[in-house]
């Protein structure tokens, strides 16, 4: 495995080793010793997956609030998605910050998203699957938040015009009234209590 920075401090792209033959593929998709020898601190917790049906639906942008936070390793193993994470650390030096990259199947490339980064992404194919390893705390409904994709205060470029989006994700408020410290990265960081 490579680890790859983003834009995003902490948020690493992972590239895996496949090792291909007539037969097929093989690659380690996680290791604890791998990951700590890059200096992540990444044991999963719960492992999800969703499959998406149509290209163009949106998904997210969600997050874990302290002290449930979780952190991501994020995989596609159908279709393609173009993703997004937003940090929403107070005391982050990329705090506010968004990054975005496609991923896929066939690209051998995960992404690692620390806990306290928002997460979503919006399908470029048909019949997506996306897998996800929790790590941090183990899920608590009551701590699961999340933003609007067409949030002003993000602005996020999503590189079609949004499809299907669940009620659920229509309806978070705005993400100004409950981060007003979430200001331009190039600001200085008022002292506020991390996420």
């Amino acid at each position: 495995m490579r680890f790859e920075p983003t834009a995003i401090a902490e948020a690493r792209l992972v590239r895996l080793k496949a090792h291909r033959d007539d037969r097929g593929a093989f690659a380690r998709t996680w290791c604890r010793q791998t990951f700590a020898d890059a200096g992540i601190d990444f044991d999963f917790v719960q492992a999800n997956w969703s499959v998406t049906r149509s290209r163009g639906t949106v998904r997210g942008m969600h997050f874990q609030r302290a002290p449930h936070a979780e952190s991501k390793l994020v995989r596609i193993t159908r279709g393609r998605v173009h993703d997004v994470i937003v940090d929403l650390r107070a005391g982050s030096p990329t705090r506010g910050r968004l990054h975005s990259l496609e991923l896929g199947e066939g690209d051998d490339t995960m992404l690692y998203i620390p806990a306290g980064v928002a997460h979503g992404f919006q399908t470029l194919t048909d019949d997506v699957t996306v897998e996800y390893f929790m790590g941090g705390e183990p899920y608590r409904p009551e701590y699961y938040d999340g933003f609007r994709h067409d949030d002003p205060a993000v602005a996020i470029r999503w590189p079609l015009p949004p499809g299907p989006v669940s009620d659920k994700d229509l309806s978070w408020p705005p993400l100004a009234q409950r981060f007003p410290w979430l200001l331009p990265a190039a600001a200085p960081a008022p002292a506020t209590p991390a996420l």
